[in-house]
């Protein structure tokens, strides 16, 4: 029974559960088909318009499970040795999800756990760091193995074993890992197929203990991130250098009001053991991802809390300057990191996991909305929560079981019956994606889950929530006092940035340009020119020191190739953001291109702007357009052309200019008339916009 109950729990955290007996009796073809049967069953039930995809994604992973015949023999026949029975159960394709990892093969046994990873060719220096990286995540990440180690003398054993005909005998090394992580085997142990028994068999060796592990409570396990890694974590986040969420000397005192209620209000949940939703709401750059991070380092609820984002390069960005924060640490430190105490020799893996707290919104939801990582927290901060997926939509090419904003809350719900709390953080005119539900399916959600929600008179009142209808007055409704946060925190002189972007979208022109005379007495103009040459000139006449300039341009906006500008061409965006200048990889070389999709909650002292035919004017307005084939197609989805040019016009701090192409006077190209960019450039000068000198 116990078999039983093992296998049926498994197929969420591994492909294949079994006790040792079991899978040495198993055929080789049949531990193959089982994993190939997990595999398929988290993603291929699929709607027939998406078959097609899914056979390609089959026919790879059924030849790398051919591929994996081998080694599944080799270990088959290693543990049906009778002096490894120590090793009680085999777990091959486990997937470490809340940390991206998947882990060729763990193995349970009585006072160690072993991690196995196999290699075709040869064992280089990159596979002993990923074995061993394997081990110290799962010390750092997963609360049970953490516990057998520190109530159970339980050891973790990194295992390199190489599959080809190659012979490299067997090399260890004796003792442990330093503290934190004295539990894990200091160097990989390395092997051959002729010598992975002779390998398992040292591991015992190295024992410190001999009590069986439950094979169900560890696989059940929650991630559960230590106190060591935390703290680094929390250390870098008050020396991070990202300015989209760095704090600038505007209303600061609103936000800090705004969070310190929303964790009163989660603490509330967690004692009266009450699901909530807690939504705030605010502008472009007015402080929401400021207040999600706080929460999620907030000394009480750090413990609970996890950071997603549906912003996936703000991650990366994000990422990428808490990990350089760190290594500038080190290197102000004399063999000891100061802002942990880690030995200097441990601050590379360190940087590696001290941005565990950052999610990406399609990696939290996992396989088909039913592993949803939630595991690891009470409570989920959701930034750009607005950006939810419906039912069917594919996500990972996956469809979603049910909505989006549903999904999370059945699994939090089912995963802590005593009290969960999503806090909603809700961008106001931020849809750039067709298929997002805004926070109607967080509303949806709410009811159909019976969750509370708390949110603020102010969010209610914002035209895209009171277009889902009246909720003021629900039943499960709370009022949230400092829930919408009305004024931009960007940098303190070019707080008009905003409206203006706004009057220009919006068809008016007359209250753009008298705003557009404000910025002028400023200082604060925004330009435009027909020239790129023009445009560089000025933003690098401008720009000094470490400030950050570069080009942003619709993903729409394929007609700049003509001008080199390719926006289909997408460098790394933590590169480009933080790269220095000289760097070719740099934004400030003023070469390559973002989106709005990359730059969204992100920003620059300088942004060159170029706007394409796929926002143009007409004897009715703004339209929107999209390349098709060879040219222009109309394309329905007005507010989200509109919304991603907002995301453009909103990027810079400190100044902007807008680079309106003059198009093919030739004829020669029908995709770059001269009269469509005309129009554009028009409309923006009578809306304020300032032409730069081109000489």
């Amino acid at each position: 029974m116990a078999r039983e109950r093992v296998h049926r729990v498994s197929a969420g955290a591994a492909w294949y559960v079994k006790v040792r007996e079991v899978f040495v009796r198993d055929t080789v073809q049949s531990v193959v088909g089982e994993l190939a049967s997990n595999a398929m069953r988290e993603g291929l039930h699929v709607e027939p318009e998406q078959h097609e995809e899914w056979r390609s994604s089959v026919g790879v992973l059924q030849k790398e499970l051919r591929d994996r015949a081998g080694e599944i023999a080799l270990l088959k026949e290693t543990l049906a040795a009778d002096d490894l029975e120590a090793y009680r159960h085999v777990l091959l394709e486990f997937d470490f999800r809340r940390r991206g990892l998947r882990m060729d093969c763990v193995l349970l046994g009585d006072g160690v756990i072993v991690v196995v990873e196999f290699k075709r060719t040869k064992l280089t220096v990159a596979d002993r760091e990923q074995v061993t990286n394997y081990a110290v995540n799962l010390v750092e990440f997963h609360e049970e193995t953490r516990r057998l180690i520190l109530d159970e003398r339980v050891i973790v054993a990194p295992v390199l074993a190489l599959t080809s005909e190659a012979r490299v005998g067997v090399k260890a090394g004796c003792g442990f890992l330093g503290a934190p992580w004295d539990g894990v085997l200091a160097r990989p142990v390395e092997c051959d197929g002729a010598n992975l028994h002779a390998a398992l068999l040292f591991v015992l060796q190295q024992r410190r203990a001999r009590g069986a592990i439950d094979c169900s409570r560890w696989l059940f396990a929650r991630f559960a991130p230590s106190s060591s890694i935390l703290d680094p974590a929390i250390s870098l986040y008050g020396q991070h250098d990202v300015s989209a969420i760095s704090d600038h000397a505007a209303p600061v005192e609103l936000i800090e009001r705004c969070t310190r209620e929303v964790a009163g209000l989660a603490r509330r949940s967690f004692n009266e053991e009450t699901n909530r939703i807690i939504f705030v709401s605010g502008a472009p750059g007015a402080g929401k991802t400021l207040v999600g991070l706080k929460l999620a380092f907030d000394q009480d609820l750090r413990q609970e809390t996890v950071f997603v984002t549906g912003n996936a390069p703000l991650v990366e960005v994000l990422g990428a300057a808490l990990k350089g924060a760190y290594k500038r640490r080190t290197r102000q430190a004399a063999g000891v990191v100061a802002a942990s105490g880690y030995a200097r020799e441990q601050a590379a893996r360190v940087i590696g996991m001290s941005t565990f707290k950052l999610v990406k919104a399609h990696a939290f939801l996992g396989e088909r909305g039913r592993h949803l990582g939630t595991s690891d927290g009470r409570m989920v901060i959701f930034d750009e929560a607005q950006r939810t997926y419906r039912k069917g939509r594919l996500v990972l090419r996956k469809p979603l079981a049910a909505d989006e904003a549903r999904l999370i809350l059945e699994s939090m719900r089912g995963t802590h019956p005593n009290g969960a709390v999503v806090v909603a953080l809700i961008g106001h005119n931020q849809a750039i994606n067709s298929g997002e539900m805004g926070i109607e399916a967080w509303f949806k959600a709410a009811v159909e889950c019976r969750w509370r929600f708390a949110i603020s008179d102010e969010t209610l009142a914002l035209g895209e929530v009171m277009a889902s209808g009246r909720w003021d007055s629900h039943p499960l409704r709370e009022r949230l006092e400092t829930g919408h946060l009305p004024h931009s925190m960007r940098y303190y002189r070019n707080g008009g940035l905003e409206q203006w972007a706004d009057h220009v979208l919006g068809e008016r022109a007359e209250a753009a340009a008298r705003l557009a005379m404000e910025l002028d007495e400023r200082g604060d103009t925004v330009w435009i020119t027909r020239s790129l040459t023009a445009a560089r000139r000025w933003v690098r006449g401008r720009r000094v020191g470490q400030e950050r300039a570069g080009i942003i341009a619709s993903g729409q906006a394929r007609r700049l190739a003509a001008e080199g500008l390719f926006v289909d061409l997408k460098p790394k965006i933590a590169d480009w953001m933080l790269a220095p200048g000289g760097d070719v990889r740099s934004a400030n070389m003023l070469e390559t291109v973002q989106n709005q999709y990359q730059v969204q909650g992100l920003e620059l002292d300088y942004t060159l702007v170029g706007w394409d035919g796929d926002l143009r004017r007409g004897p009715k307005g703004w339209s929107a357009w999209k390349m098709s084939g060879g040219g222009w197609q109309r394309d329905k989805e007005l507010g989200i052309a509109k919304n991603g040019y907002r995301v453009l016009l909103t990027r810079a701090r400190k100044g902007m200019v807008i680079f309106v192409p003059c198009g093919d006077a030739s004829g020669e190209d029908a995709t770059r008339p001269p009269d469509m960019y005309d129009a554009i450039a028009d409309h923006l000068m009578r809306c304020g916009a300032r032409a730069l000198a081109e000489d």
